[in-house]
């Protein structure tokens, strides 16, 4: 009888075991992967293959939308319009590029966040809600820039193979638009419309990309500058470069005076630019608001390509 009931206990012990186990009573967990990232903010421990995450640069949203990877919040007030799919109520706003929403974002639990220059004078209080990583966002080598931040993506999200292909394409398809314009020997200017004033970028600058990597030479010494030299329209006619490139930011802050309104003047159409038909108006969301992004970066080169004769 004693052999039978302790049977019997074990049997009942061995049941309500199940039961819990099935029922959830027990939880096994795996334990999350975790890598080390080193970036300009810092040293970061953040979660293999992260599921909520907050982004709050634009081409870094972009660069994960082109390989699959959701976003769980970002900045939503100016968004581009080639990232119209993230006005769905799914994806919160999280304040805005300056000001980021730090109780909405507290209250989302992110296991990420990624944020750029404009954001790190918030790093310290975001690191202590969530992991956060900085971006290199510097326009000195727009390629080495994106390069740094498709390894660090590709890394967090293990898309290394297919951000590095993109990037791969990207590559192949700059140099063919260098070597048309360094077999021309063409020169340029890069210029910032803003509301009627211009701001011009040479090297080391935002835009330097049209120098380092498309090709075109400098027309003069411009100071490296985040906000570019300040100049007038006599100063365009007196360099008269091949090309004129220029960037409207009234298409994307507002302003009375569009880029083509301020630039339909005697001046300007006095430069070799204008007369050969070289002027070149941006797309100002590409190439102020959203860049280092995969799609982005082949508009750019789309862009320019196209305007060469």
């Amino acid at each position: 009888m004693k052999k039978i009931l302790a049977l019997l206990a074990v049997v009942i012990a061995v049941c309500i075991g199940a039961f819990f186990y099935l029922s959830g009573g027990i939880e096994e967990t795996t334990p999350v992967e975790k890598i080390t990232i080193n970036h300009v903010m810092g040293t970061t421990e953040v979660p293999k293959n992260p599921t909520r995450v907050i982004v709050f640069d634009y081409g870094i949203v972009e660069m994960l939308d082109t390989v699959g990877v959701e976003v769980i919040g970002l900045p939503k007030d100016g968004l581009p319009k080639f990232l119209e799919k993230f006005k769905d109520e799914k994806y919160v706003n999280v304040g805005g590029l300056k000001d980021p929403n730090l109780e909405k974002i507290y209250e989302l639990k992110p296991d990420l966040i990624i944020v750029a220059g404009r954001q790190e004078p918030f790093y310290d209080q975001l690191s202590k809600i969530a992991p956060t990583v900085g971006l290199t966002t510097t326009g000195d080598d727009y390629l080495d820039t994106l390069k740094v931040n498709v390894k660090m993506m590709g890394e967090i999200f293990s898309k290394q193979v297919e951000l590095n292909k993109e990037l791969a394409t990207l590559e192949t398809n700059l140099k063919e638009v260098k070597d048309k314009v360094e077999s021309q020997n063409l020169n340029a200017l890069v210029v910032l419309s803003n509301n009627g004033k211009l701001s011009a970028y040479g090297l080391k600058s935002r835009f330097a990309i049209i120098y380092d990597h498309f090709g075109f030479k400098t027309v003069g010494e411009i100071a490296a500058s985040t906000h570019g030299s300040k100049v007038n329209f006599e100063y365009l006619l007196e360099k008269n470069p091949n090309y004129i490139f220029v960037v409207d930011r009234n298409a994307v802050n507002g302003g009375e005076v569009s880029a083509n309104k301020a630039f339909d003047n005697d001046i300007v159409k006095a430069t070799d630019a204008y007369k050969n038909g070289n002027i070149i108006f941006l797309d100002a969301e590409t190439w102020y608001t959203a860049t280092g992004g995969i799609k982005t970066t082949q508009k750019m080169i789309d862009e320019v390509k196209a305007g060469l004769k």
